[in-house]
């Protein structure tokens, strides 16, 4: 059984926490953030309605609960999977095609509940996402980066409520 868990964890990126926050390319990912943040700002903010009463929770599901469980999902389970076929192995623009397609769905599923522009402005920060998951095997940098850019959209949305 042992075997099984610590297989599902490696496919998915979460058997080993990579030294990424050594990386240089990681942290030019990071100072990226702030001309995405900047686009957004300019395109969609405020995306949501923030009050007293549901802040904490707004900050909480925003900035931890959906970073992670996508991350999981799209970079983890689909990217994860998607690595290990000889399409999702070549490169276009020095990305691999499991990149490109984890992020298309990601953006696809953004429209479920998200504008159209903002929908689209997650293509650069997915394709960062996916670059660190195919760089280290592991989702831990890009649930890292993920957090850290709804950090700063959802600081905009609160900064822009005031």
């Amino acid at each position: 059984m042992g075997s099984v868990t610590n297989r599902v964890l490696e496919d998915i990126g979460l058997s080993v926490w990579p030294p990424f926050l050594k990386d240089l390319q990681f942290v030019v990912a990071l100072v990226i953030a702030g001309p995405v943040w900047g686009v957004m700002w300019l395109t969609v903010v405020p995306t949501f309605t923030i009050d007293n009463r549901s802040i904490a929770l707004i900050v909480f599901m925003t900035v931890v609960w959906y970073p992670v469980l996508e991350e999981i999902l799209f970079r983890g389970a689909i990217q994860g999977s998607l690595i290990n076929n000889t399409f999702g192995q070549k490169k276009l623009i020095g990305l691999t095609g499991a990149n490109w397609t984890t992020s298309l769905l990601f953006v696809a599923a953004h429209f479920w509940y998200q504008p159209v522009s903002w929908a689209l402005t997650i293509l650069i920060p997915s394709l960062i996402y996916g670059f660190f998951r195919d760089r280290y095997s592991s989702i831990y940098p890009s649930i890292f980066l993920h957090v850290f850019y709804n950090g700063g959209f959802t600081a905009m949305n609160v900064f822009a409520q005031l």
